[in-house]
């Protein structure tokens, strides 16, 4: 029921690979290695109703690496009900920007969102800008593909204001639409919400444009980070991003080394 007031498309066989009679039916998995797919990888993304080739290739990437790393990706549907119908009641001249703020404990994080985006339109959320650390951008290839993939970068522990935050902001949001960011700065080492950064909120009430802010909880079975933030924890310094830091995990990804279990998804 909760997916038909959402309109959401019927594929064949699109369903749980081996779904539990009991399953709760607000819920749809959308990736992962108990999830089926209606038709190839390859065509679900060339099919997708939005985004460009770009995007798409991601998209591509994105559902042969949560199917070699997760078990599945769970979307709690009814979650987003109220904000589905309360947004569609607006007209685009009253649309509001809609700041996407999810939970963050992974690196995992920036791709899930965005996949969810990309597979499930019907939620109600387009494609974000993502406002990203900018270390990224600093990174030969990755920082590329995540400018291509809507990234804006921000410096983090900035005591005065950045200009080039308020210029992104104001060129993004001369039309209504969508910007996830993570509130807590940065990945939280205990699984616990940690206290949000006001720079970017500043910014964001500074450029006079109406907003509304989905909170996004995501929940892991076991946290993909995990060993490096233990090793944070005990004192050692944390592996730096880098293109041969991502090579070495896309073999051990590839390979079966890497399960992070299940992934819960809902908003509030």
């Amino acid at each position: 029921k909760y997916c038909n007031s959402l309109n959401f498309r019927e594929y064949p066989n699109y369903a749980h690979n081996s779904v539990k009679a009991d399953r709760n039916i607000s819920s749809i998995v959308v990736a992962g290695a108990e999830h089926t797919m209606p038709f190839s990888d390859f065509w679900w993304a060339l099919t997708q109703p939005q985004g460009s080739i770009f995007i798409r290739f991601l998209g591509w990437i994105l559902a042969k690496v949560f199917r070699h790393t997760v078990t599945e990706i769970e979307i709690d549907v009814a979650s987003f009900v109220e904000y589905a119908r309360a947004l569609s009641t607006l007209s685009n001249s009253d649309r509001p920007n809609v700041i996407i703020a999810p939970t963050h404990r992974s690196l995992y994080d920036f791709l899930i969102v965005s996949y969810i985006c990309f597979s499930l339109p019907e939620l109600g959320l387009e494609m974000p800008h993502i406002a990203a650390a900018s270390d990224f951008s600093r990174i030969p290839i990755i920082g590329w593909i995540a400018s291509k993939a809507g990234a804006f970068f921000v410096k983090r522990g900035e005591a005065k204001k950045d200009p080039n935050l308020s210029k992104n902001l104001s060129m993004i949001t001369q039309s209504p639409t969508f910007i996830e960011v993570f509130i807590e700065g940065k990945r939280s080492r205990h699984r616990t919400f940690l206290a949000p950064k006001t720079g970017f909120l500043r910014c964001l009430a500074e450029s006079n444009c109406n907003y509304i802010v989905l909170p996004m909880t995501i929940n892991y079975e076991d946290l993909p980070d995990q060993t490096s933030l233990l090793n944070e924890a005990n004192g050692n310094r944390g592996g730096e991003m880098s293109l041969s830091a991502l090579m070495n995990w896309s073999i051990q990804a590839f390979s079966g080394r890497i399960n992070v279990g299940r992934i819960f998804i809902s908003v509030s």
